[in-house]
């Protein structure tokens, strides 16, 4: 969508969030395949998470109801902006190209913000607390009367999601019955994508120690985040269930705004200049700690 000389001054909003959404749609992301997105309706939300849902049992006299217990997760919702000042003059020279290019900027900025939170949290869950007052990637979560582990050490390969994969299925609740969690996403760094393609793309045995078929190939989605800075940690999520293992909460979306000659903006006419920015207000946090798992190969 081109900006045209016909839009200024009064009109150059309009085209410039047009603009805007337009590229901010076009911008992937992950954290909703990984979050939860729930609505805010206030400065923070209270969770009283259920340790499990309880499973079915025959119905012989009276129900027996499962009530929460004592845990609670509280997310502050957080305001982020981004700016823009654009010069009249420019405008003037008709030097679209340039303005159309950092308004696009903007927007791609804005569109990866919420995958980099959900990410830098995943990366900082070996010390971030979850409900449990653990941390969400522990070997110590109290589960009734024992604990579980959703964590581990191993440098990633194919026996150590092998090992991964079987640990998260065989999880349980509180009354000690199978969670039946089936992994189905491993996030890893940039350093260990190779790696990581290789074991899920392989058709023999990944790590080269037998002739036989590869039962990893074709069974996990991969993401790759450059917001994983530990180099050799590793991850691997329960993904397609109703609940995630982690929350994206929305409290404003993001929103476009302007101020220019068109807004009657007094900067436009002191300052011959032109802001564009975006406004949202959101949080991230942790959520089920039994669909993910954490390899702390650093130890960090």
């Amino acid at each position: 969508m081109a900006i045209e000389s016909r839009d200024i001054p009064a009109g150059l909003g309009a085209g410039v969030r047009a603009l805007f959404l337009k590229t901010i749609e076009t911008v992937p992301s992950h954290y909703d395949k990984l979050a939860m997105v729930l609505p805010s309706t206030k400065s923070e939300e209270k969770y009283a998470w259920l340790s499990s849902i309880p499973g079915m049992r025959e119905f012989v006299d009276e129900r027996q109801a499962y009530g929460l217990r004592e845990y609670s997760f509280t997310i502050e919702n957080k305001t982020w902006e981004s700016t823009i000042e654009v010069e009249r003059a420019a405008l003037e020279d008709e030097q679209y190209g340039q303005i159309r290019l950092r308004v696009q900027t903007l927007a791609e900025a804005a569109g990866r913000h919420k995958d980099q939170m959900v990410l830098e949290l995943i990366r900082d869950g070996f010390a971030g607390e979850c409900y449990d007052g653990e941390a969400f990637f522990s070997d110590s979560h109290p589960t009734g009367d024992a604990t579980q582990s959703n964590t581990g050490a191993a440098a990633l390969s194919g026996a150590a999601l092998q090992s991964a994969i079987s640990q998260m299925a065989k999880l349980k609740d509180e009354q000690g019955r199978p969670l039946a969690v089936e992994a189905d996403t491993l996030v890893v760094p940039p350093d260990l994508e190779w790696a990581a393609l290789e074991i899920l793309s392989s058709v023999l045995d990944p790590d080269g120690s037998t002739n036989a078929a590869n039962p990893l190939r074709g069974r996990l989605d991969l993401i790759v985040s450059p917001h994983l800075t530990d180099t050799d940690n590793w991850f691997l999520f329960s993904t397609k269930r109703a609940l995630k293992p982690l929350i994206l909460q929305e409290r404003t979306p993001v929103e476009f705004e302007a101020l220019d000659a068109g807004s009657g903006s007094s900067d436009a006419f002191m300052r011959d200049r032109f802001y564009y920015g975006v406004r949202a207000r959101y949080n991230a946090g942790y959520g089920l700690w039994q669909l993910a798992y954490g390899s702390n190969v650093t130890g960090g």
